[in-house]
């Protein structure tokens, strides 16, 4: 009897010993995710760049399209350019706020430039029309100084904010190149919500956009931190002119400078931003706040993504890539077959890289040329990759003539 009151005991003891031990694990374990620098599946908020200088017809559609997709717009609200002059873009700020979504007034100081004073900036702020007139409060300066000007950038937010009215929320860009800096901690002490911008032409040949790089970015931004980032991620595209060692002289974006058929095309290739945005989604880094997309896609800005593009990014649609080849007889020139390139995805493509003649006369347009193989096949083969065709384009890119 007592033998079995003995093995109750021990067995009860057991149960409260293990038990126990089991509860500890349990919370040590659960502090442990709580406090780890990752979330799982967290949802991101996601806002938009307007970055027009000049507000043209197609903006509104654009902007009436994006309303559901997005939580908030930021646009240019003011710019010094690299001659001093000041520009207050023609923003139209009555079609914003019949959105009903937060707005951010973003100004923009030239690198060229030397570094503005306090009061340049304030004066910059406070004379624009988004602020005088319409009263946005929500400002981001947009101004990218090299790291080794990184304590005096520091030590001009720290005299600016005494300046600024008080119901100014004040915000930044910020670059990765920053992150070197033993004082970086320090700068992101001076801005609750910076945006980190992944994207940059500091290395053409690497492209603008690389995911591996974009996101040790992000994680590194937050190890550094204690506050809450955004991260910029872009849709665009541009033209680069370098000079013969590889510096970069002449930039081409929204619009041409008339440079023909010299330069190089970089563009944000769409599938590598949504490998991003995956890893982002499965593993979100703690103090990751949202994304902002440089820049709101319209239809007359060739060098970026159309709007359907973007739409299936950010609504993690399945994304379908597909450009066709098109014969069209040219009823100008009997006999001969016009080559069109139509992109029938929901995605931006560059151009394919040869397209293959069923006859033996014909010719391409620029960047295409007429080759031949080994074997006698005739193709157009790609000489220099312009600008991606976007989602519903077409572009005539040779002929050919059957015998």
């Amino acid at each position: 009897m007592s033998s079995t009151k003995t093995k109750r005991h021990e067995l009860r003891y057991c149960t409260l010993k293990y038990g126990y031990k089991f509860l500890q694990l349990v919370v040590i374990f659960s502090v442990f995710c709580l406090t780890q620098t990752t979330h799982l599946n967290r949802i991101l908020r996601q806002d938009v760049y307007i970055w027009q200088k000049k507000w043209v017809d197609t903006l509104k559609p654009a902007i009436e399209q994006t309303i559901p997709y997005i939580t908030g717009w930021r646009f240019l609200a003011g710019e010094y350019e690299p001659d001093g002059q000041v520009i207050y873009p023609s923003v139209q700020f009555d079609l914003l706020k019949q959105t009903n979504l937060p707005l951010t007034a973003v100004y923009r100081f030239d690198r060229l430039r030397p570094l503005p004073s306090a009061d340049e900036i304030l004066s910059l702020i406070v004379q624009s029309p988004a602020y005088k007139t319409y009263h946005i409060h929500n400002i981001e300066l947009d101004l990218d100084w090299p790291t080794s000007k990184l304590k005096l950038y520091i030590q001009l937010l720290q005299s600016l904010k005494t300046k600024l009215p008080e119901d100014i929320k004040l915000n930044i860009t910020m670059i990765p190149d920053w992150m070197r800096s033993p004082i970086f901690p320090q700068m992101t002490e001076q801005i609750p919500n910076p945006v980190l911008q992944v994207h940059s032409i500091d290395n053409p040949q690497a492209g603008l956009f690389i995911p591996q790089n974009a996101l040790a970015y992000i994680q590194k931004m937050n190890r550094l931190t204690r506050h809450n980032f955004y991260v910029a991620l872009p849709t665009y595209g541009l033209k680069i002119q370098t000079t013969p060692t590889g510096n970069i002289y002449a930039i081409e974006g929204e619009n041409d400078f008339k440079s023909g058929h010299l330069g190089k095309e970089l563009y944000s290739d769409p599938k590598k931003v949504r490998s991003l945005i995956d890893s982002l989604q499965e593993n979100t880094p703690s103090h990751l706040k949202g994304i902002i997309w440089f820049r709101l896609p319209i239809t007359n800005d060739k060098r970026n993504w159309s709007l359907d593009t973007w739409k299936a990014i950010i609504s993690h649609t399945l994304l379908k890539g597909k450009i066709i080849t098109q014969e069209i007889p040219d009823p100008n020139n009997p006999g001969a077959i016009k080559l069109t390139l139509v992109n029938q995805g929901n995605i931006t493509l560059p151009l394919p890289k040869t397209v293959s003649l069923r006859c033996s006369i014909g010719d391409g347009f620029f960047p295409y040329q007429l080759t031949t193989t080994s074997k006698g096949q005739y193709s157009l083969s790609l000489i220099q990759q312009t600008a991606p065709l976007n989602t519903h384009q077409q572009r005539v890119i040779g002929w050919m003539r059957c015998e």
